[in-house]
Protein backbone atom coordinates (compact mmCIF):
# COMPACT_ATOMS: atom_id res chain seq x y z
CA UNK A 1 0.00 0.00 0.00
CA UNK A 2 2.70 2.53 0.74
CA UNK A 3 4.64 1.73 -2.26
CA UNK A 4 1.50 2.47 -4.26
CA UNK A 5 1.03 5.62 -2.33
CA UNK A 6 4.61 6.84 -3.23
CA UNK A 7 4.00 5.35 -7.14
CA UNK A 8 0.87 7.90 -7.13
CA UNK A 9 2.17 10.59 -5.41
CA UNK A 10 5.44 10.75 -8.01
CA UNK A 11 2.88 10.18 -10.86
CA UNK A 12 1.12 13.59 -10.11
CA UNK A 13 4.03 15.55 -8.93
CA UNK A 14 5.77 14.70 -12.54
CA UNK A 15 2.69 16.04 -14.35
CA UNK A 16 2.62 19.43 -12.51
CA UNK A 17 6.13 20.36 -13.12
CA UNK A 18 6.12 23.99 -13.72
CA UNK A 19 7.75 24.99 -16.87
CA UNK A 20 9.80 28.53 -16.73
CA UNK A 21 10.91 30.45 -20.26
CA UNK A 22 13.61 33.02 -19.31
CA UNK A 23 15.49 35.15 -21.85
CA UNK A 24 19.04 35.21 -21.24
CA UNK A 25 21.53 38.10 -23.01
CA UNK A 26 24.84 36.75 -24.70
CA UNK A 27 27.79 39.08 -24.51
CA UNK A 28 30.78 37.95 -26.68
CA UNK A 29 29.16 35.94 -29.76
CA UNK A 30 30.77 37.05 -33.33
CA UNK A 31 28.97 34.56 -35.52
CA UNK A 32 25.58 33.24 -36.43
CA UNK A 33 26.25 30.04 -36.48
CA UNK A 34 28.59 28.39 -34.15
CA UNK A 35 28.37 30.82 -31.61
CA UNK A 36 24.63 29.93 -31.45
CA UNK A 37 24.89 26.33 -31.79
CA UNK A 38 27.55 25.87 -28.87
CA UNK A 39 24.84 27.65 -26.97
CA UNK A 40 22.53 25.12 -27.41
CA UNK A 41 24.89 22.25 -27.51
CA UNK A 42 25.87 23.25 -23.94
CA UNK A 43 22.33 22.54 -22.60
CA UNK A 44 22.14 19.77 -24.60
CA UNK A 45 22.17 17.58 -21.35
CA UNK A 46 21.17 19.24 -19.05
CA UNK A 47 18.71 18.29 -17.07
CA UNK A 48 15.38 19.87 -16.85
CA UNK A 49 15.73 21.98 -20.41
CA UNK A 50 13.25 21.68 -22.58
CA UNK A 51 13.86 23.68 -25.25
CA UNK A 52 16.53 26.70 -26.60
CA UNK A 53 16.44 29.51 -29.08
CA UNK A 54 19.30 31.77 -29.82
CA UNK A 55 19.34 34.82 -31.61
CA UNK A 56 22.69 36.23 -33.29
CA UNK A 57 20.60 39.67 -34.32
CA UNK A 58 19.31 40.29 -30.40
CA UNK A 59 22.32 38.21 -28.76
CA UNK A 60 20.05 36.57 -26.91
CA UNK A 61 18.88 33.13 -25.65
CA UNK A 62 15.20 32.01 -24.85
CA UNK A 63 15.41 29.02 -22.70
CA UNK A 64 12.57 26.67 -21.70
CA UNK A 65 12.93 24.61 -18.54
CA UNK A 66 11.69 23.06 -15.69
CA UNK A 67 12.01 25.45 -12.75
CA UNK A 68 12.20 21.93 -10.40
CA UNK A 69 15.14 20.38 -11.65
CA UNK A 70 17.08 23.52 -12.82
CA UNK A 71 17.25 27.36 -12.18
CA UNK A 72 18.21 30.15 -14.12
CA UNK A 73 21.52 30.75 -12.21
CA UNK A 74 22.14 27.65 -13.27
CA UNK A 75 21.72 27.95 -16.64
CA UNK A 76 23.40 30.73 -17.12
CA UNK A 77 26.53 28.99 -15.16
CA UNK A 78 26.28 26.17 -17.38
CA UNK A 79 26.22 28.79 -20.41
CA UNK A 80 29.03 30.84 -19.14
CA UNK A 81 31.32 27.49 -18.32
CA UNK A 82 31.27 25.64 -21.59
CA UNK A 83 31.05 28.40 -23.98
CA UNK A 84 33.02 31.66 -22.02
CA UNK A 85 30.57 34.09 -23.01
CA UNK A 86 29.23 36.53 -20.55
CA UNK A 87 25.78 35.88 -19.62
CA UNK A 88 22.93 37.42 -17.87
CA UNK A 89 18.77 37.33 -17.18
CA UNK A 90 17.21 39.67 -19.44
CA UNK A 91 14.99 42.23 -17.71
CA UNK A 92 11.81 42.32 -18.88
CA UNK A 93 9.51 45.10 -18.07
CA UNK A 94 6.35 43.06 -15.74
CA UNK A 95 2.83 43.65 -16.79
CA UNK A 96 0.48 44.90 -13.75
CA UNK A 97 -2.16 43.28 -14.04
CA UNK A 98 -5.25 42.32 -11.60
CA UNK A 99 -4.07 38.96 -11.01
CA UNK A 100 -0.38 40.55 -9.70
CA UNK A 101 -2.15 43.18 -7.38
CA UNK A 102 -4.81 40.35 -6.05
CA UNK A 103 -1.26 37.67 -5.16
CA UNK A 104 0.61 40.38 -4.00
CA UNK A 105 3.38 40.79 -6.62
CA UNK A 106 4.71 44.42 -7.50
Amino acid sequence: MKNNIILLISTFSFGFAIVTTTQFNIDGMMCGVSCPKAIKSSLHNAEGIKKCDVDFNSKTATVTYENEKINKKEIASIISEKTYFKVSEKKTKEEKSFWNWLFGKK
